[in-house]
């Protein structure tokens, strides 16, 4: 699959006249709790030559496709994604991270990387996550649920988790966030579902281990009732719109015939 969706990449480029500079796995492929019929959701991240950027309107900063052959796909140009990364939102830190990327542009990805640490805003990123989560917490009162919904709140609170203890951004994958958890029984029960899960369709539901609901409905009373610190406001927009414009004068010289 990783051909195809390369190719397909590929199409795009010449279709949109733009440089990808990194696609990745962004959902639950990238998350490390894939289904056996999960779909391939593949984010990418663009420039468009440099021109494009001095216009007085603003212009479309997004390209999404339909859902086609199990492939999702979409992508950000650059300027959206440094935007949100000022925000300290918590896309550009699990985009970053992820564990499958697809292709790169090695120099411009690692531009980006280092920027990261310095627009980690805790109490954003947590609030994020517990949004995630309070959107979905009646499905842990449920006899049966559906493994999709548990792994989707059971990673978010553990990502909040992570970004309270640790005071860092949370990694993307669900088995380094695993590492919070010392209850082995948990650890267990965890692993158990997690066999079933890459067996069974998106759709598939079970019952949940009372001990492991117990500890995901207590995490989230005490991550909401924590203090968490807040840094946006202070982030320097500066670093961004060098790091901006490094890359796109780049991809203006190498990969773009109009100057």
């Amino acid at each position: 699959m990783k051909k195809v969706i390369v190719e397909k990449l590929n199409e795009i480029e010449k279709e949109k006249g733009i440089k990808i500079l990194f696609a990745v796995e962004s959902g639950s492929r990238g998350w490390g709790f894939l289904s056996a019929d999960s779909d391939f959701d593949v984010r990418f991240i663009y420039v468009k030559p440099k021109k494009h950027y001095l216009h007085i309107n603003e212009q479309s900063d997004f390209f999404d496709f339909p859902i086609n052959n199990e492939l999702d796909i979409n992508g950000w140009d650059l300027k959206k994604f440094l935007k949100l990364l000022y925000a300290s939102n918590a896309t550009p830190f699990e985009w970053m991270q992820s564990p499958i990327i697809y292709q790169k542009e090695e120099n411009s990805f690692n531009l980006i990387k280092e920027l990261l640490p310095n627009y980690f805003c805790q109490q954003t990123l947590i609030h994020h996550y517990l949004g995630l989560v309070h959107k979905k917490m009646e499905v842990l009162n449920e006899e049966n649920i559906r493994l999709k919904d548990f792994f989707y709140i059971y990673r978010s609170l553990l990502a909040a988790r992570f970004a309270i203890e640790i005071n860092q951004f949370p990694p993307m994958e669900f088995s380094k966030l695993m590492s919070l958890i010392d209850d082995e029984s948990l650890i267990e029960e965890t692993n158990r579902l997690l066999a079933v899960k890459k067996n069974a369709s998106e759709k598939y539901i079970d019952k949940i281990n009372l001990e492991l609901i117990d500890y995901l409905k207590v995490t989230y009373k005490e991550l909401s009732d924590s203090k968490k610190i807040k840094r946006k406001g202070t982030f320097d927009i500066e670093y961004l719109n060098e790091t901006f414009y490094k890359i796109i004068t780049d991809a203006d010289d190498r990969c773009f015939k109009e100057k």
